[in-house]
This record gives structure tokens, sequence and C-alpha cells, in this order.
């Protein structure tokens, strides 16, 4: 069985992440797969391939920008994807996320259901079945078609025009198209959510996303990971990943203002700390920013080391990094938004409703003290290990791959 996966990225981010540990599962068990994707840094390792190049992202960012149009650029970057496809003849395609400006969406389509291709799609947020945005929030145009769309400035973000209408109608089109077709999600939340879209038709199915906990996410030494980092043995420590928090979907204001309100009382480390942010940490002593990092072992120890990890999401599928949090022993924080309840549910941690920031700095707190009744330390990490392992999830795509070729 011959397995191409496509994505955005490969093992940068969270889904990139998810795309990788399935390609390093299959290769180990003897598959031969392949990944092609469009943006990042090039790793070493079998069968990668990046097909698109900065200066075609950069172009295609600015005219999708420009024209509201996002997904119709990319015609040099997607032949050769085209071509890569051509001569590996790959048995199943597996699609990721196809946004971020990398892509062309008709030209992908059309060769896929014109060779009737078998397809498993993952979907990681709502992209495929909205005119544009990632996350719908309370808008339901999405189910009948967009149009008048109210977040045009969010990501992937139109500064002029509204084209949304147009998008939704081609994407039904190109996507509703070809017979073959198995949609994944890693949420019950975001499996209802397509059983409403125009993609109904294919089935779709929960396949909860998986890490490495036997050799990267397990729990530390807690004593050891703070000293190394320079933080007591009693203080309390509240972790956070600070990526995108200039997107206001990320929730970096809720964070930020229960820093303030737990001054004094636990610090806050946010590592993948923008200094364009900076502004944000005004008259809060309390905050450690910290640059992103590449080093899953550096992360694994800072999780380790934390009291407890903060989620303030306003919109979220499946937070891979909540799931290497808890690997690593520390309960999480979140709102109660998308798939985080199905997360943090049997005392893994504690869902708030989103937006509420009183209840929010409340819930850290309570979750700072250790008589919480919040799982904790190898208990927690042992939940993860059971529902979450990378082995779990490669063996049930290789099922679904297996039920498109019978």
């Amino acid at each position: 069985m011959k397995v191409l996966q496509i994505n955005s990225h490969y093992n940068q981010g969270g889904a990139a992440r998810i795309v990788a540990c399935i390609h390093r599962q299959l290769l180990a068990e003897g598959e031969e797969c392949y990944v092609a994707f469009g943006r990042g840094k090039m790793p070493r390792e079998t069968n990668i391939y990046r097909f698109d190049n900065d200066a075609d992202i950069y172009f295609s960012a600015f005219l999708s920008r420009f024209a509201g149009i996002n997904g119709w650029w990319n015609r040099r970057a997607t032949r050769r994807l085209i071509h890569f496809m051509e001569e590996i003849r790959p048995d199943v395609v597996h699609m990721h996320a196809l946004h971020g400006y990398y892509l062309n969406f008709p030209m992908l389509f059309e060769y896929i259901n014109s060779h009737d291709i078998p397809c498993v799609w993952t979907f990681h947020d709502c992209h495929a079945f909205t005119g544009n945005c990632g996350y719908h929030f309370q808008c339901d145009r999405w189910r009948t078609g967009c149009g008048s769309c109210r977040q045009l400035g969010g990501y992937p973000k139109s500064q002029f025009f509204d084209f949304t209408a147009f998008m939704w109608r081609r994407k039904k089109e190109l996507f509703t198209a070809g017979g073959k077709k198995i949609i994944v999600t890693p949420s019950e939340w975001l499996t209802n959510e397509v059983k409403k879209s125009f993609l109904k038709q294919y089935p779709c199915v929960t396949v909860r996303n998986g890490i490495d906990v036997e050799h990267t996410f397990f729990p530390r030494d807690r004593m050891k990971c703070r000293e190394k980092y320079g933080y007591g043995a009693e203080e309390k420590l509240v972790l956070g990943i600070a990526v995108g928090y200039s997107d206001p979907r990320k929730g970096a204001e809720y964070i930020i203002q229960t820093a303030r309100d737990l001054e004094g009382e636990a610090k806050v480390i946010l590592i993948g700390w923008e200094t364009k942010n900076d502004a944000m940490l005004a008259e809060c002593g309390n905050v450690v920013p910290l640059p992103a990092t590449d080093s899953a072992e550096m992360l694994a120890e800072y999780y380790s080391a934390a009291d407890v990890f903060v989620l303030p999401s306003l919109a979220e599928n499946y937070a891979t990094t909540a799931l290497e949090a808890m690997a690593c022993g520390t309960p999480v924080v979140g709102f109660g938004a998308g798939g985080t309840p199905e997360q943090l549910a049997g005392g893994r941690g504690i869902v708030v409703k989103a937006g509420d920031q009183r209840a929010f700095t409340d819930a850290v707190r309570k979750a700072l003290d250790e008589g919480s009744g919040l799982l904790r330390g190898r208990e927690l990490a042992e939940r993860i290990q059971e529902e979450n392992s990378v082995t779990g999830m490669a063996e049930r795509y290789q099922e679904i791959y297996r039920s498109l070729l019978a």
C-alpha cells in the first residue's frame, strides 16, 4: 500500500506534527509512504518532498489578501505536486490542511477526481466546508452558502473583497465531485459539523490525534526540569504556547489578564512569544516570554515542570499542545470551544465558558492547587498513552486506507 500525505508544513505546528507522526509510524511498519508539503523547513527524512517555494508563497499570500480569493493561485507549485503524484502513483492520497497560500484547489481536485484516486481527508479546522474561514464561531451561513462575511479580517485574510460565496460554491463543486473519499476529524464536535455541511455525502469518522508518548512526551522529573531552567521547587508555574497570539482566536488577552490577576501567586511562561506582541505585556511583571523552539525535548521538559497548561483559544478543534502537556502529566485549563471539552473530560482538566475571564482565572487558580482533584503525573499520562498514542492513530488510519481500497 502506497500512501501520499499532503499538508502545508511538515513537523511544524499541530497538524504538521500529526503528519510527521503518521509518516514515521508507517515507515517503521514497512509501508511505502511519502509526504508532499508546501511551506517550512525541509527535514532530513525519507520520502519527503517540498513542492512550493517561498517566493511563490509570498506572491500567493499577496494575491489572496488583495483579491480575497484563497486557494486559486500557486499553479506552478501544484503542477510540481501533480508531477510528483504521477511519478510515485499513490494508492491513497491523505490530505490534511490545504489552505496556507501554497496550493491551487481546482488543479489538485480536478486531477484527483479525473483519476478517481481514493482520498482520506483529515480536517484540522472548518476551512474545507466554509467559504474561507478556519472557524465559523457563531455564524451558520456555511450550511447554505457564504457571503457578507463577518470574518474577512481573520485568517485567511482578505483586505478588500468578499468572495466567500463564490469560494463556497466552487469548493462544493470541486470537493464533492469524486466518489472515493473518507473524511476524518480528531473530535466528535468537528465530525458533527461536517455532517451538517455540503460534504455530508461522504463517510466521516473521528480518529483522535496521536502523539509520541513513548519517546518524547512523557513525564520527566519535575524538580530536575525546574532546576534546569531556573525555577524553584515551590514556585507555581502556568505554561502556555504563544505561537500565533496576534490572532484574536488564540485568546492571548485572556491568559495575559490571568497573569495580571495571579501577580504574586504564579509565573506565566509563554513559549513561542513574538516580539511584535510585546505591547500586550504592559503592567504584567510575572510573564516569562520565551521564543519558539524546534526542540520537542525542551517542550516536554517545560510541560513536565509546569503546574498547569492553559489553552485560551476561543475556537479550537483538538489541540495537540494540550495532549502533549497531559502526556507529560500536567492538567489543562481551557475554554469550552470545539473539541476542547472532549479532551479535558474525566478529570484531565477544567473547561469554562468561552470568553469568561473571571471563570478562566479562577479555573487556573484552582488547577494550581494540588488538592483540586485533577489527574496529574503518571495517572494523567497513562490516560493519554491509552487514548492518544501514535501507534493507535496510525493503526486506525491504516484501517481506513484499506477500507477505501477494498
